[in-house]
C-alpha cells in the first residue's frame, strides 16, 4: 500500500466513527426535545447534519483527502515503506484520531452547552469555570490534531532530521 492509501483508510474509517456519532448527536436531540427545554434543540440536530456532511465527504473522497494530506509516491506493489514516509502517514493518523477521538466530542459538548445556556437566556459566563476549562482543551486538542494532519512532513523532518523530504 502506499502513504496515500493507507490515509484513505483512515479517512474511511474516520467517515464511520462520524456516522456512529451523528446517531448518537440524533439521540441527543430526541432527548432534549422530550425535555422540558425544546428551545435547543436545534444543536444536536446540527452537530448531526455536520458529521454527516463531513462523514459522506470523506467516504466518497477518500483519496482526494489523503493526496493532499500526504503527497503522492511512486505506486509499489511492495508493503514496505521508507522510514520518512511511515512517520508521515503515522503524524496524519495520528492527527486523524486525535480529532476524532478527543477534540470533537470536547468542543461539540463544550458548543453545545454554551448553545443551552443562551437558550436560556443566560450569558456564558454564567457557565461553570470547569466547562469552559474543558472547551478550550478540546480546542487545543483540536488545533494539535489539525497541526499533526496537516503538517505531517514538518513533524516527520523534526523527528528524522537526517532523512530528507
Amino acid at each position: 500500500m502506499t502513504p496515500q492509501q493507507i490515509v484513505g483508510l483512515a479517512a474511511r474509517l474516520f467517515a464511520i466513527w462520524l456516522a456512529i456519532s451523528a446517531f448518537q448527536a440524533f439521540a441527543i436531540a430526541q432527548a432534549l426535545k422530550a425535555s422540558n427545554n425544546p428551545d435547543a434543540v436545534w444543536v444536536p440536530y446540527l452537530v448531526a447534519g455536520l458529521y454527516v456532511g463531513a462523514g459522506a465527504l470523506l467516504w466518497l473522497f477518500p483519496m482526494s483527502v489523503a493526496h493532499r494530506l500526504v503527497p503522492k509516491t511512486r505506486f509499489e506493489d511492495k508493503l514496505q515503506l521508507p522510514s520518512q514516509q511511515a512517520l508521515v502517514v503515522a503524524c496524519v493518523v495520528l492527527g486523524l484520531l486525535v480529532i476524532a477521538i478527543k477534540a470533537l466530542p470536547a468542543v461539540l459538548k463544550y458548543l453545545s452547552l454554551c448553545a443551552i445556556v443562551i437558550a436560556n437566556g443566560q450569558p456564558i459566563t454564567t457557565m461553570d469555570p470547569w466547562m469552559h476549562i474543558d472547551g478550550m482543551i478540546g480546542f487545543g486538542e483540536l488545533a494539535v490534531g489539525i497541526f499533526l494532519a496537516t503538517k505531517a512532513h514538518a513533524v516527520a523532518a523534526r523527528l528524522i532530521p537526517s532523512a530528507a523530504v
